[in-house]
């Protein structure tokens, strides 16, 4: 193998499940895996490491450097040709670390998987949506962690170190709908700040816990199985509304609110935050009108915004290699 080309998809993170522990586990959650925004990356066998890419130099650098820690290998050149945004609810950091990873992996013929991929570059620790939506696509929820023996800390993956990525309790292929990711210009939550908030606002009550995994398992898995978007969306509606989600949409500020509330008050069966954002899903019958509706409506807002029809990817990250 001469050189090879991965092109990762995006993830969606739509909860945590457990932010409490009380059942010996923490963490959890579920999302689901879109084609764009991508990364896609050229690499070749070199003997120095070399990247080439316009926002992910200094991240892509460590990540390999990390990877040659634990797997030695002489060098690699990688060009990117598509990034996704940093900060922007996508899990970019997963994709960038298991693209990049995994050319290293098939080029130097390691014989890696995904789970041992994902551990040498330290992602996973926190949610497994990004892991296996690398891995498989689709919509997909994870089991947590053991807690505390196996993480005894309520923090982000990129602090917590070498823990293996959750379980994977289900998986299953989302309907082959247009889908509006809407993005208004709002704080970008990471690093510090993201940690702050989490030793600071953990652990939530046990309440919360028990009534996201009621609208998991009775409406949001139904409703997919079922085909039934109206649910579905209905469900995000009001995942929004408390926990640890509340957290995440108030640390952005009102622009990602009133967004929120826009969508769910036009033409949207329902719209739900990823992560910290901004990224935004919508859920609708008429993407094209409801596009154009919200391209006016981020006018209005004091920074402005974006928005893009994607759709699910069900298959995870492709692989060309020559």
């Amino acid at each position: 193998m001469h050189h090879v080309k991965i092109t990762t998809p995006s993830r969606l993170h739509f909860s945590l499940l457990d932010l409490n522990g009380v059942l010996g586990r923490i963490d959890g959650g579920f999302g689901l895996t879109i084609a764009n925004p991508n990364f896609q990356i050229i690499a070749e066998k070199s003997t120095a490491i070399e990247v080439s890419t316009s926002i992910y130099q200094e991240r892509a650098i460590a990540v390999l450097q990390r990877f040659q820690q634990a797997y030695p290998f002489p060098g690699i050149k990688i060009k990117f040709e598509s990034e996704i945004p940093m900060h922007s609810g996508f899990g970019s950091g997963t994709q960038l670390a298991l693209g990049i990873a995994q050319a290293v992996n098939l080029l130097y013929q390691f014989g890696l998987n995904v789970q041992e991929l994902a551990q040498a570059v330290g992602r996973g620790g926190t949610s497994g949506i990004g892991v296996a939506a690398f891995n498989t696509g689709g919509f997909i929820v994870d089991g947590g962690h053991r807690y505390p023996e196996e993480k005894a800390s309520f923090l982000p993956s990129s602090a917590v170190g070498n823990i293996l990525p959750p379980p994977i309790l289900f998986r299953y292929p989302f309907p082959e709908l247009p889908l509006l990711i809407v993005m208004p210009n709002c704080t970008r939550i990471y690093g510090n700040k993201e940690i702050e908030l989490f030793r600071t606002l953990c652990p939530q009550p046990e309440w919360v816990a028990q009534k996201l995994s009621h609208i998991l398992l009775l409406q949001i898995l139904p409703a997919l199985i079922e085909d039934d978007m109206h649910n579905f969306g209905k469900a995000l509606n009001n995942i929004q509304t408390f926990g640890w989600k509340r957290v995440e949409i108030d640390a952005q500020g009102a622009e990602l609110q009133s967004t929120l509330d826009f969508l769910r008050d036009t033409r949207a069966f329902g719209a739900g935050v990823s992560s910290w954002g901004p990224a935004i899903c919508a859920i609708t019958d008429d993407v094209d009108r409801l596009k154009q509706e919200t391209d006016a409506f981020l006018k209005t807002l004091p920074n402005g915004g974006n928005c893009f029809i994607t759709h699910a990817n069900n298959v995870g990250a492709s692989i060309v290699s020559g």
